[in-house]
C-alpha cells in the first residue's frame, strides 16, 4: 500500500471514529429530547432509525476498509502471551462486576427511599415510560429483555469492538480506553439530565459510573480478547437497571 493511500485511509478512519463517538449522543438528543412532545410512534421511529444507522456503521465501515486486517488484529489480541496470567477466571471478572453494580443500585434505591429526589425521579421515569408507549408489564418485560440481551451486545460491539479498537490505531490502549469510555458516557448524560437536570450532582455522579463501567468493559475486552465477557457483564447491569426500574414504574401497569 503506497503512502498516499495509507494516509487517506488514516484520515477516513479518524473521521469514522470521531463520527462514531458523536453519533449516539445525537441520536439520543433527537428521540429523547427534541421529539419528546411528539406522538410515541414518532419517537419510536426516530429511535429505530437512529439505532439502525448507529449499529450498521461498524459493519459497513469494516466491510469496506478493514477486511484485510481482521486476521492480524484477532491474532494479536488473542495471543496468550499478550496478557499476564490471572488466577481469577474471566467469567468472575465479568459477573462479579455486573453483580456489584446491581448491589450498588439496590442500596441506592433503599437509601433514597422516601426522599424528594427519588419521588421526582419516579415521576420522570413514569412519564418517559408512558411517552414511549410502555403501558403494560409484558411490554416493559420485553423492553428489558431487549436491552439486557440484545442492546447490551450491540453497545459492546459498537463501543469496544469498533470505537475502542479503531482508536487504538491512533493512541495507546489506556488513552483509547479513556476516550471510548467518555464517548460511551456522553449519551447517558443526555438521558440522565432529563431525570435529574443538567446541574444536578446525580446526573454527573451516575454518568461517571457509566464511564467507569465502559472503562472496565474495555479493559475486560482487551484482557480476554473476546466480547463475550464484557457483554455478559453489561447484560447483568442492564437487567439490574430494569429490575430496579420496575419498582419505580409498577403502578403504571395496574
Amino acid at each position: 500500500m503506497n503512502k498516499t493511500v495509507k494516509s487517506e485511509r488514516t484520515t477516513l478512519n479518524l473521521i469514522a471514529v470521531l463520527f462514531a463517538i458523536a453519533l449516539p449522543t445525537l441520536v439520543t438528543l433527537i428521540y429523547f429530547k427534541w421529539l419528546s412532545d411528539y406522538d410515541p410512534s414518532v419517537q419510536q421511529s426516530a429511535y429505530g432509525i437512529g439505532k439502525f444507522v448507529q449499529f450498521a456503521l461498524p459493519v459497513v465501515w469494516v466491510g469496506i476498509f478493514f477486511r484485510y486486517r481482521f486476521g492480524k488484529r484477532k491474532q494479536q489480541r488473542t495471543d496468550p502471551e499478550s496478557e499476564p496470567k490471572s488466577s481469577i477466571p474471566a467469567w468472575l471478572w465479568s459477573v462479579g462486576f455486573g453483580a456489584s453494580v446491581c448491589i450498588v443500585m439496590v442500596v441506592a434505591l433503599w437509601v433514597l427511599s422516601g426522599t424528594e429526589l427519588l419521588a421526582g425521579l419516579t415521576d420522570r421515569v413514569q412519564e418517559k415510560v408512558s411517552d414511549l408507549g410502555i403501558d403494560s408489564v409484558w411490554k416493559y418485560a420485553l423492553l428489558g429483555l431487549f436491552y439486557a440481551l440484545v442492546h447490551s451486545f450491540l453497545e459492546e460491539y459498537y463501543w469496544r469492538w469498533f470505537v475502542f479498537d479503531l482508536l487504538k490505531r491512533f493512541v495507546n490502549v489506556p488513552a483509547a480506553n479513556a476516550i471510548s469510555s467518555l464517548g460511551f458516557m456522553a449519551h447517558h448524560v443526555v438521558l440522565l439530565s432529563d431525570f435529574f437536570g443538567w446541574t444536578s450532582p446525580m446526573t454527573w455522579l451516575c454518568s461517571a459510573g457509566v464511564a467507569i463501567g465502559g472503562a472496565y468493559w474495555a479493559w475486560l475486552y482487551q484482557k480476554t480478547g473476546t466480547l463475550m465477557w464484557s457483554w455478559v457483564s453489561h447484560m447483568v447491569v442492564d437487567a439490574g437497571i430494569f429490575a430496579v426500574g420496575y419498582f419505580l414504574v409498577a403502578k403504571l401497569f395496574g
